[in-house]
């Protein structure tokens, strides 16, 4: 299996004690040095998660954050730093971060909240950037998708998902068609389809493979749920993937 690509910002990579040791030992790393070649790099490298390395920066780095707002998207995207004080994890946040390493880990730590990262696919990335203001609807929406995530790829049933949270299944239909506009059902099955999409741009798995990654019962049901959700057999969309990413098949 190839090496997850990972792109990571860096002023000074020297100063990252992390770099030659582990993200670039054990990942396939694009380095950029500028802002822009980052952003840039994101986009052409196909990378599973973006690092920004901070280990060298003053004030820990919330002025470099703040630059970089255009990270929120389809993509985890970490923080390496020195310390994490509660006021740099907020902002962090408000920016697009969705995880924190510090240099001090062990080797071993830092690997698994990366591969983590990577292993979800970007879902959490996916589902918080294409419905953003959900997030502020209730409380429930946030743990909604985090039982989501823990849960992929298996299926959790409409009544296990309302028992999950607490709720009736009827409250649960009315907070995904407020939040998502889309019912439980159906929300589900697009994330499957643009989980499906990243994997054919992402490996060398056959339609076949990437059916019984996602748990289908056979390939002709992924085949359904794309013509469902995109209007495309896999096969056309996996063409299109040449020239258009996941997200734009799903639009």
């Amino acid at each position: 299996m190839p090496k997850p690509r990972i792109v990571l910002f860096s002023g000074e990579l020297r100063n990252c004690p992390c770099y030659d040791t582990i993200f670039n030992s054990d990942f396939e790393t694009a380095s950029a040095a500028s802002e822009t070649d980052f952003l840039a790099s994101i986009r052409q490298k196909n990378a599973d998660a973006a690092i920004v390395c901070l280990c060298s920066a003053d004030k820990e780095g919330v002025d470099v954050l703040v630059r970089l707002h255009a990270l929120s998207g389809p993509l985890p995207v970490l923080v390496c730093s020195r310390s994490l004080n509660p006021h740099f994890v907020q902002t962090a946040a408000r920016q697009g971060v969705n995880r924190f390493l510090r240099c001090t880990m062990r080797r071993e730590e830092i690997q698994d909240i990366l591969l983590e990262a990577i292993r979800q696919g970007g879902l959490r990335e996916w589902l918080e950037s294409c419905y953003p203001g959900s997030l502020d609807f209730s409380p429930r929406i946030r743990r909604l998708i985090d039982e989501i995530v823990h849960t992929f790829p298996h299926r959790v049933h409409e009544s296990e998902m309302a028992r999950r949270l607490g709720i009736s299944q009827s409250w649960l239909q009315k907070l995904c068609r407020r939040a998502f506009r889309k019912s439980y059902t159906r929300l589900i099955r697009r994330i499957r389809v643009h989980q499906a999409l990243r994997l054919m741009n992402r490996t060398a798995l056959d339609n076949t493979e990437i059916a019984l990654h996602l748990n289908y019962s056979e390939e002709s049901s992924l085949a359904r749920d794309f013509r469902k959700e995109s209007g495309y057999t896999p096969s056309a969309a996996r063409q299109l993937l040449a020239r258009r990413s996941p997200e734009e098949l799903l639009l």
